[in-house]
C-alpha cells in the first residue's frame, strides 16, 4: 500500500513515522522537503519517501490518505483530490472541521460516497482513559486540569476559533470525545471563551466529570479520580516532546492507524452524535 500525507507539521513528525510500517511508499509534496530535512529523526525513513509536484500525477498510486491541515479547509482538501479510484482509508485530524455545522457537512459528504474514514482522537488509547472506562460505577468524581503553553511559532489558526482553533475547538475537542465516550452527557456548568473552557458534567449514576482547560504560559496536565492523582505531567501523553526524537504520539498513532486500517466497519452515527454533543456544549444547551 502507498499513502499520501497532506500537512507539513503533525503530518510529518506524527503520521509519517506511524504509517511507515504499513506502507511501501509515502508520497509528500516537494514543498515539504525543507521541513522534512529539518527533522533529523525522520532521516531513516527517507527510503520510503516519494516526492511529487503535481498530485494528479500520483493520485492513482495512492491507497491511504492522511490529512493534517487547517480544519476549516478539511472538506476542500478532500474534494481537491478529485478521486477517480476508491481509497482504502482517510485518516483525518481533529477537530473534524472548524465548527459543528461544517463537521456534519463533512461526514455527510464522506458517508454519501461510502468513504472509510476516522479522526485522530488519541486519548482513548492512553492508559489513564482505559482506567477511567473500567472504573466507572457510582458517585465518583473525575477532574482534568489541562494548561497548554501558547507557542507563537504555531500556525495562528490554532488559537482562532473561527478557523477551528482555540481552547474548546482545537484542544477541548479531545476531552469532549472522552466525556462523550464515558457517557457524561449532562451539563451542570459551562464557561467557554477563546482561551479558556471550564465545565462540569454528570451521568445517570451521579458521577461527576470536571474540566478546566486554559491556554496559558506553562504546560500542565493533571487528572484526579476521587481526589487521587492519576496523572500529573506536562501533557496528557506524560512525555516531553523532543524535536530530535520521534514524537511520542507516533506510537499511539500507530495503534490508531492499525485499528482503523484493518477494520471493515465504520461507525458513522458515532460521529454524528459526538458532533451534536460538541454543538450543545458550545451553545450551553445540554
Amino acid at each position: 500500500m502507498n499513502s499520501l500525507i497532506l500537512g507539513s507539521g503533525f503530518g510529518l513528525y506524527g503520521y509519517l513515522p506511524a504509517i511507515s510500517s504499513y506502507c511501501r511508499y509515502i508520497y509528500l509534496d516537494t514543498r515539504y522537503k525543507g521541513k522534512f530535512l529539518e527533522r533529523s529523526e525522520l532521516k531513516k525513513l527517507s527510503y520510503k519517501i516519494k516526492w511529487y509536484d503535481k498530485i494528479s500525477k500520483i493520485i492513482n498510486d495512492i491507497n491511504i490518505v492522511i490529512i493534517a491541515k487547517n480544519p476549516k479547509d478539511q472538506l476542500n482538501n478532500i474534494k481537491s483530490l478529485n478521486l477517480k479510484k476508491k481509497i482504502k482509508h482517510f485518516f483525518l485530524e481533529k477537530p473534524i472541521s472548524n465548527n459543528p455545522k461544517n463537521s456534519l457537512l463533512l461526514i455527510k459528504y464522506l458517508e454519501v460516497r461510502k468513504i472509510k474514514y476516522s479522526f485522530g482522537f488519541l486519548f482513548e488509547y492512553l492508559s489513564w482513559f482505559k482506567f477511567l472506562k473500567k472504573k466507572k460505577s457510582k458517585n465518583n468524581k473525575i477532574k482534568i486540569l489541562w494548561h497548554i503553553k501558547k507557542n507563537n511559532k504555531n500556525n495562528k489558526w490554532k488559537y482562532n476559533p473561527t478557523l477551528g482553533g482555540g481552547a474548546l475547538r482545537f484542544y477541548g475537542v479531545h476531552l469532549i470525545k472522552i466525556i462523550f465516550d464515558l457517557k457524561f452527557l449532562n451539563l451542570k456548568s459551562n464557561i467557554v471563551n477563546n482561551q479558556f473552557w471550564s465545565s462540569q458534567f454528570y451521568d445517570d449514576k451521579s458521577n461527576i466529570f470536571e474540566v478546566e482547560l486554559k491556554i496559558t504560559n506553562k504546560d500542565k496536565f493533571k487528572l484526579t479520580y476521587n481526589n487521587k492523582i492519576l496523572v500529573n505531567s506536562i501533557n496528557p501523553f506524560k512525555e516531553k516532546i523532543n524535536l530530535k526524537q520521534i514524537d511520542p504520539r507516533a506510537s499511539i498513532l500507530k495503534k490508531y492507524i492499525k485499528r482503523h486500517l484493518f477494520n471493515r466497519f465504520v461507525k458513522y452515527k458515532r460521529y454524528d452524535k459526538l458532533i451534536h454533543f460538541w454543538d450543545k456544549i458550545e451553545k450551553n444547551q445540554i
